[in-house]
């Protein structure tokens, strides 16, 4: 199956974002490619659980759909997010970096930066 990914590093500014981020990811998601959405720098501030309704929907929303999300450790742990604050599904993982660089390079069809 072909792949999309996309590496968020903008933190959530407004709603209207993160629409447009994780309406990018449905749209991939109604063309039949699977997808992940990769959370570094201030990036990790859009998986903190009770985001604002939007955002936290939309983010949610792409778990549920079968969406891969993951956040980057060190910058969680950078922020003062703890793992409790993060919404259930994602995955924290050390090496955010490598992982995209890995799933870009051997997985993906298409890949954006925010």
């Amino acid at each position: 199956m072909a792949q999309f990914c996309i590496l968020v590093m903008r933190p959530p500014s407004s709603n209207e974002e993160a629409e447009r981020m994780c309406s990018l990811v449905n749209k991939a998601k109604e063309k039949g490619l699977s997808t992940s959405m990769y959370m570094l720098g201030d990036g990790v501030y859009c998986v903190k659980r009770r985001q604002e309704r939007h955002l936290g929907y939309n983010i949610r929303a792409a778990i549920d759909s079968g969406s891969e999300v993951l956040a980057n450790a060190k910058d969680l742990q950078a922020r003062g997010i703890q793992l409790e604050q993060v919404e259930p599904g994602v995955k924290v993982i050390d090496d955010l970096e490598g992982a995209f660089v890995e799933d870009v390079m051997e997985n993906s069809t298409r890949a954006i930066s925010w």
